[in-house]
């Protein structure tokens, strides 16, 4: 994608009938048919800080906006570092990253937007509950490193070192910690020796305006192996020859990171869009961008297809030229007035891969969309997969061949990968796997149908031969020591967490009730939504376990660990499901798209050096049902209870955790110690007396037997 120098897009604002003007920003325009872009790695700064500033552009293309055939978009989003993809960050096992995550979004005008944490007006009436679970807070930013395995950073544990200034730092993946516009977090992620090596990503998680910042921002991370002291699953005599295909200096990777673009159009500013399935009632973005006028940076443009004639733009009006005044165009644009959804990779529309026949390549595949899944495969035969890792975490056997791979929002899949010479078309929802899910009847549960995704083109090599159905044999890798198998049926779940109401013990069900307003329904968990008390308990080194229900619609993501699949419904747990799940897998986000409602999972908490303490979260990973409360707090304990969070009052993700454990520690230091004290010193003082007590008896005792005996 090409960066252009910014060029003025003076377009006026009617906001509450003040008019606000544009500020002019980076233009990013997204390429179609190029190379597949290389993602930079990004360096540290002197400090040894990595730096991401959430910063607007108008992203543009890919097409021109003259014809049907191409999607095409002009927005001014929130991005990292003024791109789609800031670049990639590589980390190894045993090293500590330092992430300086800066917001540089505009403050609102108060006199024209209204206050900071206004909300965004969308057309989707916010649940009964208030203030917490709506869209809102549209320039705040938090930070998550999805699949980090280590600390939540929530227990005010210092970073070492400190930051040479006064911004906050949190020694792990603290999503409450909130980014105001104008000021910057500091994050201290501590990777363990024994991290399964693999992908990770970092996306906004501001509880309110995740899934419009997660739209146009997000950066991959990677875990390699450390060679000197690291955990390499490939160190097992088992997979000695597999080792050829995973070479040191990672020439035969090649990294592809999925952004999805929804935006809608409406009929009218006040009217939720229907599509092919159903409402779109929390899924596109338009129901953040379009239904403004909350909105400071959106929307500047054309009218959709812009050729001139009358009758082509969605309001008629046929104008040809930026629009100005309280019209239909303070919307997104979109060609000929309709959906736009389209996938890129790498920021780039249906790129060019190019490879060499006969030669291994690895793939690492992210997955960072909002909402909706693929169905991923190639238009013709020629090509073979082998899956050996989801979610940054090694399979049990490797690799496991496939044609096809079923690739949820917020997965990570990584897959050996060899074709005869030729050209390809990777594309999602194709063919056989054309399959819409059952019980999908919305926009957040539609299967992603793109024909060409990218466009494989693999050269012929002087006597390279024919990709064989089984090139690479298989082996057995060894697994890090938290990812111990847990599908023994002897084995008891000391915690089968308990999510009331609407569940019995151990069970969580996404559930869509009907809210107020437009024909629309809201995700919840047992029919609740987030709340900033109530979380549920992790026990350090306990077996815990969940039944998830409607994941075939509703991806279920756990934050700071990952859980294994013990059990799925029905014969699924076949080789005709190898792109998909099977059971004994290890993952942190779960969508079984036409293969099942229903799979039971456990998990074990810690080791307490690696994950410490702290408060974290689970929810469904559509991130518009996130925003809307689809979510519930989590607590790790080093210890079977402790007292619940009190809610903290806050409308936005609950301020910061650590406050409530630092009020406990000054309660048990300022009251319960000293009573504990006081109630010790009286239990001696009654032993003491006791004791005398019975040394006066002995002795009357011993004179009275005396007295006998003379």
């Amino acid at each position: 994608m090409g960066v252009q120098n910014p060029i003025s897009l003076l377009v006026v604002l009617a906001t509450f009938g003040t008019v606000v003007a544009q500020t002019a920003y980076p233009v990013l325009h997204i390429t179609k048919g190029a190379t597949l872009p290389t993602l930079q790695t990004l360096q540290p700064d002197a400090s040894g800080w990595i730096t991401l500033s959430m910063l607007p552009a108008t992203i543009q293309g890919p097409g021109d906006n003259t014809s049907a055939d191409d999607p095409y978009i002009m927005y001014t989003g929130r991005t990292y570092n003024e791109a789609l993809v800031a670049g990639m960050i590589r980390i190894e096992q045993g090293e500590t990253l330092r992430l300086k995550v800066c917001n540089e979004l505009p403050a609102y005008l108060p006199d024209a937007i209204g206050a900071l944490n206004d909300s965004f007006a969308t057309p989707i009436a916010p649940l009964s509950e208030g203030g917490i679970n709506v869209y809102k807070d549209i320039n705040i930013l938090a930070n998550h490193l999805h699949g980090f395995y280590g600390n939540p950073g929530t227990e005010n544990v210092a970073c070492d070192p400190l930051p040479d200034n006064s911004s906050d730092c949190y020694r792990g993946d603290n999503i409450f910690a909130d980014i105001p516009p104008g000021s910057c977090n500091y994050y201290q992620y501590d990777f363990a020796d024994v991290a399964s090596p693999g992908a990770l990503w970092i996306h906004p998680h501001h509880h309110g305006s995740s899934s419009l910042m997660t739209h146009t921002a997000t950066v991959p991370v990677i875990i390699d192996v450390n060679t000197d002291g690291g955990f390499d699953p490939l160190g097992s005599d088992s997979c000695a020859d597999m080792q050829q295909y995973f070479p040191a200096d990672d020439s035969n990777e090649i990294m592809l990171h999925f952004q999805t673009f929804m935006l809608a159009v409406f009929t009218e500013e006040s009217q939720n869009v229907q599509n092919e399935t159903g409402p779109i009632d929390d899924g596109f973005i338009a129901n953040a961008v379009g239904s403004l006028p909350s909105d400071p940076l959106c929307c500047a443009g054309p009218e959709p297809l812009d050729d001139g004639t009358l009758g082509t733009t969605w309001d008629s009006t046929g104008d040809t030229g930026p629009d100005s005044g309280n019209s239909s165009s303070l919307l997104p644009f979109y060609t000929s007035g309709t959906n736009a959804l389209f996938s890129t990779i790498n920021g780039a529309y249906q790129p060019v891969i190019n490879m060499d026949a006969g030669k291994t390549y690895r793939w690492i595949m992210i997955q960072a969309a909002t909402m909706k899944w693929m169905h991923l495969s190639f238009d013709q035969p020629g090509c073979v997969m082998g899956l050996y890792s989801r979610d940054a975490n090694i399979l049990n056997q490797i690799p496991r061949l496939t044609d096809n791979i079923v690739f949820a929002a917020a997965n990570r899949v990584e897959v050996l990968i060899q074709c005869d010479a030729g050209t390809y078309q990777l594309q999602s929802g194709q063919g056989e796997f054309a399959t819409l899910d059952p019980g999908c009847a919305s926009s957040h549960c539609d299967l992603i149908q793109q024909p060409i995704l990218a466009t494989i083109v693999v050269a012929a090599v002087t006597g390279a031969e024919a990709v064989s159905a089984d090139p690479w044999g298989s082996c057995t890798p060894q697994l890090p020591p938290y990812l111990q198998d847990l599908r023994n049926s002897s084995l008891n779940a000391t915690y089968k967490n308990e999510i009331v109401p609407g569940g019995t013990t151990g069970l969580l069900n996404f559930t869509n009730p009907q809210v107020s307003g437009p024909d629309s329904s809201a995700c919840s968990l047992n029919g609740m939504v987030y709340q900033d008390f109530n979380a549920m308990q992790e026990v350090i080194g306990q077996l815990h376990e969940l039944s998830l229900w409607n994941i075939n619609v509703h991806p279920y993501h756990h934050h700071t660990q990952p859980f294994q699949i013990v059990d799925l419904p029905g014969a699924i747990d076949s080789d005709a499901n190898n792109g998909s799940w099977r059971i004994g897998d290890w993952a942190d986000t779960l969508e079984l798209p036409n293969i099942g409602l229903q799979a039971i999972v456990r998990w074990i908490p810690g080791p307490l050096e690696i994950t410490g303490t702290g408060y974290a979260v689970l929810h469904c990973h559509i991130l518009p049902h996130e925003d809307e409360g689809c979510m519930m707090k989590t607590q790790i304990l080093s210890k079977e209870w402790a007292p619940e969070p009190k809610p903290s009052g806050a409308h936005s993700q609950g301020g910061k955790a650590g406050i409530t454990l630092a009020v406990l520690f000054v309660f048990v230091a300022a009251v319960v110690v000293p009573v504990m004290m006081w109630k010790q010193k009286k239990k001696r003082r009654a032993a003491a007396q006791a004791e005398a007590e019975a040394l006066v008896n002995n002795e009357v005792v011993a004179t009275e037997n005396a007295n006998h005996e003379v």
